[in-house]
């Protein structure tokens, strides 16, 4: 079934959808007690067609009006053209029990059109009242013993009047039935325009009522699915729908909605105005509804827009950062290097003019300073020291040795070699002593000394003796 837009505003969609059936009572008639006028003429009638196979020993037959055109307590509306092109779908239908479709306790087996006087209906054209006559039967044989007690207790309370016969209708629309305070009736199609009507039907909620007109819901496409045997209540129904209770007529069946008032306060003839107006109310509420969502759609953009901008300037500024720190850094690695040189430079200046000042002759301090630039300043100048010590012990030797004795030259030699003799071992002693003071002295300063008396002993102390 279609749901119009209006409706779902109304929370109807679901209600809608899942009440596409009706279900309506009517009295069982069996001879003793057939209400329907002429209703041996019926009987007749629906045995002529040789539905029902009479006198079946296994059979209980019974008729019930299955519905008559016009409105019913739930305010739903039979057309005339609608029942009478649905006129035939009862036959062969189930006939359950308490609308149980897994307990069929019979089937529908004939349906009649007959008029408010039970005269079968023949023309091709219905007239606006009649009524939907079905014959039916109940299966009274059963081998289960239970099941067979109980169609024989409902037989009995079926003749005693305890019972009633629920019928069964499916439909896939329906439109709007009005009728307004002095009787006049009304058909209003179910659109668009109109829907804002369907809140205010009973079977969905509303009063049945709009601005003192009575609205009903008249049912298109029909077609009768069966029919229950339900508990009948105190008082039931009647099977004939009276005159008076029925608002369709000739006269004014299926006119349109233009041609009546909806309220004597109004100053139009129609319910257009109103609906127009419900329909511009629904689109402005839909307009509004668009235009905050827009509004929210809007603001989540330049909220994102904004943050992607914040996003792409931090991630410049980082670039730039980066780039900088890159900068500062090569700038940093420049000034180490310049700042090592110059270090290196006055290290070198410095250690040059002391190693002049050790008495270290000009051709070797190059060779010196390369050899011993490894160890620090203090083991450097402690080296330095050490050679002054040794240089100054070796001035210090006799320089004016006795006259030599011609007469002895023997005697004389070995004299000399043994005062030269006793100056190594003296000098060597001076040294071990002062490589004796470095041994609990740090490792780098401990091998510039042994490298400082190495050098000492094969280029200082060789040229000292030299020099002698």
């Amino acid at each position: 079934m279609k749901i119009y837009p209006q409706e779902i505003l109304d929370g109807l969609s679901e209600k809608v959808q899942s009440s596409a059936s009706v279900a309506l009572e009517s009295e069982i008639l069996i001879d003793s007690d057939m209400a329907h006028p002429n209703k041996e003429e019926i009987e007749k009638t629906l045995a002529g067609y040789g539905f029902s196979n009479p006198d079946q020993i296994d059979l209980f037959y019974l008729n019930s009006v299955l519905v008559s055109t016009g409105w019913n307590k739930n305010d739903d509306v039979f057309d005339a053209s609608e029942a009478w092109a649905a006129r035939d779908t009862p036959v062969d239908k189930q006939f359950n029990y308490m609308h149980d479709e897994s307990d069929i306790i019979g089937h529908i087996t004939g349906s009649m059109v007959v008029d408010r006087n039970g005269n079968k209906i023949d023309s091709e054209e219905p007239p606006q009242q009649f009524d939907i006559i079905t014959s039916a039967v109940l299966y009274k044989s059963w081998s289960n013993p239970e099941l067979r007690e109980r169609m024989s207790q409902l037989i009995s309370e079926i003749e005693d009047g305890k019972w009633a016969v629920s019928m069964e209708c499916l439909f896939s629309d329906f439109d709007y039935s009005v009728v307004s305070p002095d009787g006049g009736m009304k058909v209003v199609a179910r659109n668009e325009t109109s829907a804002f009507l369907t809140k205010h039907l009973r079977v969905y909620g509303g009063k049945g009522e709009y601005e003192g007109y009575k609205v009903g819901r008249l049912l298109r496409n029909i077609s009768f699915s069966g029919k229950g045997l339900v508990n009948k209540p105190a008082n039931p129904r009647s099977i004939i729908l009276k005159t008076e209770e029925d608002p369709f007529d000739d006269s004014t069946s299926n006119l349109l909605i233009e041609e009546f008032r909806m309220s004597d306060s109004q100053s139009v003839d129609s319910v257009e105005i109103e609906v127009e107006a419900a329909v511009a109310s629904v689109n402005d509420e839909l307009e509004t509804i668009k235009a905050d969502h827009e509004a929210v759609v809007a603001g989540l953009t330049a909220t994102i827009a904004d943050r992607d901008a914040k996003i792409t300037e931090m991630e410049e500024s980082a670039a730039t950062l980066t780039s900088e720190l890159e900068d500062v850094k090569a700038k940093l690695a420049d000034t180490s290097k310049e700042l090592g040189d110059a270090k290196a430079e006055i290290r070198q200046m410095i250690r040059t003019a002391q190693a002049k000042d050790a008495g270290i002759s000009e051709d070797k301090i190059e060779d010196t300073l390369a050899k011993f630039d490894v160890v620090d300043d203090e083991a450097f100048a402690a080296m330095l020291d050490l050679i002054k010590t040794q240089a100054h012990v070796s001035l210090e030797s006799p320089s004016d040795p006795e006259p030599v004795v011609v007469e002895e030259p023997v005697a004389e030699a070995e004299e000399e070699v043994e005062e030269e003799v006793a100056e190594e071992e003296v000098e060597d002693a001076e040294v071990e002593e002062t490589e004796a003071a470095l041994v609990d002295a740090p490792e780098p300063v401990q091998s510039g000394f042994a490298s400082a008396a190495e050098f000492f002993r094969t280029s200082v102390l060789k040229t000292t003796k030299n020099l002698k």
